[in-house]
């Protein structure tokens, strides 16, 4: 790893020209989720416990994003299963421009009213993931908003494989990872670690932590929420860099399923057995070993998730 590489990627202080309002800050609310979508970035595909970020821990995420430039984003998993999801939204209110709250939702489980309130559907993810009743409610109950994904599945090219564990070389994955479609286009991230409240350059950095947690030797890369914290340049996250990025599918652009298969296999590398067993027990799991297994098509930017549907 060279600065000349981590001088390519992009802080959560840098203006995305491609993103809402010029840059997302996710706050993670909770891994759980009502689907199991293969390739899951956050893993709610997998088992393990289903976290929640507590009231005053959302607060003070909240707080520390008040003079954030771009979109403040509610995310999981599926948000709408926070037990406190309409507390949530009232700090959101308060603190947080309407043009700046985000939702990341696949269905409203009755909270579509609450969500109407609260956040702008104009810089909202919601991708219902082929299903027609979550389509119909955010519609009935959120009628500005935009969801997604009825007609068309979303592809996911597998996060959860380690760059070591598919022989890939130095010089290359350094090259691969400032390229990163992630880093390049979505967001940042503030969630729970080990019940703490801390903030990633990356949602896909925190989503490792946050899954990992449990494994006894894995390190606390997150920094402390605290006012300005996103200010910070990209040379300040090295640390977080240097443990996630290598030990991440991302870069490394693998074809992947479609979310919703029915016949699908997860595909994860050496690294992450430990954790990675599917919610859906049935569910085959193939452990890669080299590029190849990864990458029987070639994908553009693995953030294009319905385009790369009809590949």
């Amino acid at each position: 790893m060279s600065n000349d590489h981590i001088l390519k990627m992009v802080a959560p202080s840098s203006r995305r020209a491609n993103a809402w309002m010029g840059g997302i800050v996710q706050i993670w609310v909770t891994r759980n989720c009502d689907k199991s979508c293969f390739g899951c970035t956050q893993g709610s595909n997998l088992r393990g416990r289903k976290d929640y970020i507590t009231v005053d821990q959302f607060r003070t995420a909240v707080e520390s994003l008040k003079d954030y430039f771009g979109v403040v984003g509610v995310f999981g998993g599926n948000p709408a299963l926070h037990p406190q999801f309409e507390e949530l939204c009232e700090i959101l209110k308060e603190l947080i421009p309407f043009k700046r709250r985000g939702l990341w939702c696949n269905n409203p489980l009755g909270k579509g009213k609450i969500m109407q309130a609260t956040f702008n559907p104009t810089h909202s993810n919601l991708n219902v993931h082929l299903d027609q009743q979550a389509f119909d409610e955010f519609k009935r109950d959120w009628p500005e908003s935009r969801p997604f994904g009825l007609h068309e599945d979303s592809r996911h090219s597998p996060p959860w494989v380690h760059m070591d564990d598919v022989g890939i070389n130095e010089e290359t994955r350094w090259n691969l990872i400032s390229n990163c479609d992630i880093n390049k286009y979505w967001s940042a991230m503030i969630g729970v670690f080990r019940g703490g409240l801390r903030a990633w350059f990356c949602e896909i950095a925190g989503s490792q932590s946050i899954n990992c947690q449990d494994l006894p030797d894995y390190p606390d890369t997150g920094l402390e929420v605290e006012k300005g914290w996103w200010k910070k340049g990209i040379l300040e996250y090295q640390d977080q860099i240097k443990t996630h990025c290598q030990a991440c599918g991302i870069p490394l652009r693998g074809y992947g399923e479609l979310a919703q298969s029915q016949d699908g296999t997860e595909r994860t590398s050496k690294f992450y057995l430990p954790i990675y067993q599917p919610k859906d027990s049935k569910r085959n799991v193939m452990v890669v070993e080299s590029l190849k297994e990864l990458q029987s098509q070639s994908l553009s930017a693995v953030t294009d998730y319905l385009g790369n549907s009809h590949k």
